[in-house]
C-alpha cells in the first residue's frame, strides 16, 4: 500500500501548484528596468553616439530604474 500524502504534494484539499521562481512584483521592477534600459540606449545611439556609449548609458539606466521601481512598486 502506497501512502498518497508523501510525494507530489498530494493533500486532503488537492494537489498543491508548483511556486513560480520569481513573484510577479519581481518580473514587473525587471521589465520596467529592461525597457527603460534599452529605451536609453536606442536613443542614445540614434543620437549620434557609439555602440559602446549606447551600451554603457542603457546599463546605467537600467540600474537607475531598478532601484527607482523597487521603490515606487508596493
Amino acid at each position: 500500500m502506497t501512502n498518497l500524502n508523501s510525494s507530489y504534494g498530494n493533500s486532503p484539499s488537492g494537489p498543491q501548484p508548483p511556486r513560480s521562481l520569481f513573484s510577479l512584483r519581481t518580473v514587473v521592477i525587471l521589465l520596467v528596468a529592461l525597457l527603460a534600459g534599452l529605451v536609453v540606449g536606442a536613443l542614445t545611439f540614434l543620437a549620434g553616439q557609439n555602440v559602446a556609449a549606447a551600451v554603457l548609458a542603457g546599463l546605467g539606466a537600467s540600474g537607475v530604474s531598478l532601484v527607482g521601481a523597487h521603490t515606487l512598486v508596493q
